[in-house]
């Protein structure tokens, strides 16, 4: 069964105490950028590789990030471990809820960023289709 959605629906809804999920392109501020860190993780449960990376955007227009990586596989060959960690930033700026970035001293470019909110509310910004989380 389908059932068409329109404001009217949604508002009853809304009253009725439901929560309907919202997904907003661009919907980046400052004050939400320098509100917390922002977190990614992966995992990949076949190779045992997970990734972190943590990125803090500072009211000057400047921006850093750390990541780590780490993975450990065995077998008949023994085993291996491995970890690998990197930093970065450069610029940042917000335009009409638009988010650019650049690395390093390069030229500032578009992020495709989509705000969503997870279930308790709070923000979950997908840039380039990756999901970054407020850092705990």
């Amino acid at each position: 069964m389908m059932i068409a959605m329109n404001r009217t629906t949604i508002m009853v809804f809304l009253l009725m105490g439901a929560s309907v999920p919202s997904a907003h392109a661009g919907g980046m501020s400052n004050e939400l950028l320098t509100s917390s860190a922002w977190c990614t993780f992966t995992y990949n449960k076949t190779t045992g590789y997970s990734h972190t990376k943590r990125t803090q955007f500072f009211a000057n227009g400047s921006y850093g990030t750390g990541s780590r990586g780490e993975g450990y596989s065995s077998g008949g060959g023994g085993s291996m471990a491995s970890q690998r960690n990197s930093t970065g930033g450069g610029a940042w700026k917000v335009e009409r809820g638009e988010l650019l970035m650049s690395q390093g001293g390069g030229r500032l470019e578009r992020v495709g960023t989509v705000l969503k909110r997870n279930n308790n509310g709070y923000p979950v910004i997908v840039a380039d289709g990756v999901e970054y989380s407020q850092c705990r």
